[in-house]
């Protein structure tokens, strides 16, 4: 038997899904992993076109699991494929619910019919836990509906310095991580409560988010024992390929830090997190912040000018430039960008070509300067006008510095 845990939320599943494979991999299970950056199945690799894929191959991954003995599977679960039934027949254990922020409008028309499309998740039979941040305004909704729909499942809230199942007390951060404890509640009596001190290399508050809900999914499936194991992982987690990764020369003071994030919310909290261990860094301290980001064509076009906004207001200085264009004008993207950075009267330029725009950042900065190249993260291409062209901004960076 293949135990199956489903992770969904705008932000945070992919480094939630390799924090958790981490965990049950240093348990001594075998894990199969199915997400934004890679389809792994034991000793083979697949190429991820979507997050989750089809049901076809869905089925495909779990027969190749359970032939190879592979004990679980941990999946990102997109509101994409909840909507179109894709997960459907996935006999699905586990489930944690990250956030719910704008994205994806062009397809889902309004956030109410994202939440509802993302609560499709906890609608599986086979579900026998779900973990919730509950500090998230959706996550809070969706504890409070379930409750009364779900009697026949457990739960596990998840929260920084508030009140659930897993509460994270935050004692230290800065640019190279943090160190946190986690009281873990139970509902038998509070002598039976757990506290354990946590750290992580990965720097920011969502990080830690992402570390308690693989705390709380791996909680689920193997009790107490696996609280100590997901400490030991959680300490020597190297990151998520694009998320947060930072690119660094030592011959140069200058870092660069390379991220997915391509919504305002993921957007805000990458910059926020920027600013704050900036802040907290003496080399740093006196360093500026300069944004490269663009937004995707052929997408919601709403979200444009606030992350334009958003990176007026916490940005030094902004190059706005191209992601994945697609099918459209780059510079009427750029455009509708611009309309939200106005106000804030941030610095910005506009550099169309995205290589160009890495190199004028490399430029322009100054020991203690931190480059923020957002949107892209782990991808290694760009899609111009229907064409699809090797492009790594971590390769390009790497050159620059």
């Amino acid at each position: 038997m293949i135990w199956i845990f489903g992770i969904t939320g705008t932000n945070g599943k992919t480094t939630t899904a390799y924090m958790t494979a981490d965990i049950l991999k240093r348990s001594g299970k075998e894990c199969a992993l199915i997400g934004t950056v890679t389809h792994k199945i034991g000793n083979k690799t697949y190429e991820a076109i979507n997050t989750t894929p089809g049901k076809e191959t869905l089925r495909e991954y779990i027969k190749e699991a359970e032939t190879q003995n592979i004990d679980t599977m941990v999946m990102e679960v997109s509101s994409h494929a909840l909507s179109q039934g894709r997960a459907d027949d996935v006999p699905i254990k586990y489930a944690a619910f990250m956030n719910l922020t704008r994205d994806h409008l062009d397809y889902h028309k309004s956030m109410e019919e994202y939440y509802l499309t993302k609560k499709k998740l906890f609608d599986f039979k086979t579900l026998d836990a779900a973990i919730i941040n509950i500090d998230d305004v959706y996550g809070r909704r969706l504890f409070s509906e379930l409750k009364e729909e779900r009697k026949d499942i457990r739960f596990f809230t998840i929260s920084i310095g508030g009140d659930a199942d897993f509460t994270a007390f935050i004692k230290k951060e800065g640019f190279w991580g943090s160190e946190f404890d986690v009281r873990k509640r139970t509902k038998a009596s509070d002598e039976d409560e757990i506290t354990e001190k946590f750290s992580l290399m990965r720097p920011g508050r969502h990080h830690i988010y992402d570390a308690l809900a693989a705390l709380a999914l791996t909680f689920a499936y193997g009790g107490r024992d696996e609280i100590g194991i997901a400490r030991e992982a959680l300490a020597e987690f190297a990151g998520a390929p694009g998320r947060f990764e930072i690119i660094t020369n030592e011959n140069s003071s200058i870092a660069a830090i390379c991220d997915y994030a391509h919504t305002p919310d993921a957007l805000e909290n990458l910059l926020m997190t920027v600013k704050e261990v900036r802040d907290t860094d003496e080399n740093m301290r006196h360093g500026r912040i300069i944004t490269v980001f663009g937004c995707g064509g052929d997408r919601d076009r709403g979200k444009r000018p606030v992350m334009g906004k958003i990176a007026g207001q916490l940005s030094d200085y902004t190059i706005i430039t191209s992601d994945n264009p697609r099918s459209e004008d780059p510079l009427d993207i750029i455009a509708e960008i611009e309309e939200g950075i106005y106000g804030t009267h941030g610095e910005y330029t506009v550099i169309t070509d995205r290589r160009s725009a890495l190199a004028k950042a490399a430029a322009l900065a100054r020991p203690g300067d931190i480059i923020v190249a957002a949107g892209k993260g782990h991808e290694t291409y760009q899609i111009i006008a229907g064409q699809k062209k090797h492009f790594d901004d971590r390769e390009i960076l790497r050159e620059l510095l």
